[in-house]
């Protein structure tokens, strides 16, 4: 079919990378480097993907959108996909989970999208084609998206998925909202700080149950939703850990233990 040009394309739209996490399909690939070209993308990162630069199918999928094709990054993480990111949207079909964000529509959530990309780099995650995005990923997103459809049980192509998502947001960037302002800390930079904060209660004795993992899932979510990190906000956290740290290393066995049981006990 033929497409309207008369629009032009933001440039902003170039602060947007189209991650896709181990795709399986090579004609997949090649689908989704077309589709994100026709509406202004050009930024694609491909984490452990399957052979496609030697697959006949992705390149004549990717018919007109061969440079993106060629032009695809690939890494061997997330996190690595992730460098140099500060807002992540997650593409989901799943329903709500307790640690979660709430998931939305895309469309819904375009304007909040829109306003970050205009002065950061933001990044759209979609997962393998057989399970979709795993839970690690999806902790790591600051907002959960997903397509509705007319049936209980939808199931786009992976591809056909990217493509509403591209639409939307290329639709909507022609007349887009004020941009955030903020200098939003990176998402790996955040992450590390999580991390951090962890191993820092830990000194203190603390003991997260049923895991350590559990911790670290309950810190991302309260971040993700109900923070937005500057990149001084991360420093301020930091110095926080480093003063425990060293009060800890320094104080050991009086009073910190006496006050670690109290609030062991409940009182």
């Amino acid at each position: 079919m033929s497409i309207d040009t008369d629009f032009q394309t933001p440039e902003f739209l170039g602060n947007t990378s189209i991650i896709l996490i181990e795709p399986q399909i090579p004609g997949n690939i090649g689908s989704v480097a077309r589709a994100i070209k026709t509406m202004g993308f050009s930024r694609l990162i491909l984490v452990n993907p399957t052979e496609y630069r030697t697959v006949s199918e992705a390149r004549w999928l990717a018919h007109g959108a061969e440079d993106v094709l060629d032009g695809a990054i690939e890494v061997e993480s997330v996190e690595a996909a992730l460098e140099g990111i500060s807002y992540v949207v997650g593409t989901t079909n799943r329903g709500r989970e307790p640690w979660f964000n709430p998931i939305k529509s895309i469309r819904d959530t375009v304007p909040e999208i829109l306003g970050n990309m205009q002065q950061q780099q933001v990044a759209i995650l979609f997962g393998r084609e057989d399970r979709g995005l795993s839970n690690g990923a999806l902790e790591m997103c600051h907002r959960l998206v997903r397509i509705p459809a007319a049936i209980v049980h939808p199931s786009l192509n992976l591809s056909q998925a990217v493509m509403v998502c591209a639409y939307e947001l290329f639709h909507a960037a022609h007349t887009p909202p004020k941009p955030v302002q903020l200098k939003m800390a990176e998402v790996n930079d955040v992450e590390r700080l999580i991390i951090r904060i962890s191993d820092t209660l830990g000194l203190t004795g603390y003991v997260s149950r049923p895991s350590p993992e559990t911790l670290l899932r309950s810190i991302r979510r309260v971040f993700r939703r109900s923070f937005r990190l500057e990149v001084r906000d991360v420093g301020t956290l930091h110095k926080l850990c480093d003063n425990i740290e060293y009060f800890v290393k320094h104080h050991r066995g009086r009073g910190v233990k006496k006050e670690h049981t109290k609030l062991e006990d409940g009182t």
